[in-house]
Formats: structure tokens, sequence, C-alpha cells
């Protein structure tokens, strides 16, 4: 998961907008077949799920990087709330996160 989070911040940035991922932070390599691999499961979810990934992932130490796990949470129920329309419960959020890596798992055989 966090190859692909990496992948997503790994292109140039829109405008003016600073890059997150620094190589001195983490310098791992990008392992592509998994990135492409999590992008093609994360983009065949509907749009709230797909807000859940992002949040936990990509969005983790930047949108809500200064909060503990039950605060994230409920920031990022929020933002999706804010975004799509649905309105999630912290149970239906830990559900559908943990399908997804789920998911990744089976296609990985990790």
């Amino acid at each position: 998961m966090w190859s692909w989070a990496r992948w997503c911040w790994s292109g140039e940035t829109p405008g003016n907008l600073l890059r997150y991922y620094a190589d001195e932070i983490d310098a791992r390599p990008i392992v592509m077949e998994h990135a492409h691999g999590v992008d093609a499961l994360h983009r065949a979810l509907p749009h709230h799920e797909r807000m859940i990934v992002i949040a936990e992932y990509p969005q983790r130490n930047v949108r809500f990087w200064d909060l503990e796990h039950d605060d994230r949470r409920s920031a990022a129920r929020r933002w999706i709330s804010s975004v799509t329309g649905v309105s999630l419960t912290d149970h239906q959020y830990r559900l559908y996160l943990g399908l997804f890596l789920d998911s990744v798992k089976r296609r990985f055989r990790l």
C-alpha cells in the first residue's frame, strides 16, 4: 500500500502545489507492479470508498498529518461527506478499508 502511496506522489504536481513525498523521508523504491495493481483496484471502488483509501494512505501525512487514528477517521469521514454527500459511520469506514486491504492481499497473495 505504501508503494502505491509513494507512486501517487511520484509524478509532477499541478500548478504551484508542493510535492509531499520526499525521497529523504522514505527512499524505498516504488514497486511499480504493486502500485499499478493497487491503483486498478482503487479505481474500481465507488468514490466514497476511494476517498477512505486516499485518507489512510496518500493523504495520511498531508491532510491528516497531526491526527491519531480515531481523530483521523472522524476527520476523513467529515471530508468524505462534504465531497460526496455520503455519511459513513466509523464501522462502515473501517469495514470498507478492511475489505479493500483484503482485496489487495488476495491480488498479491500476501
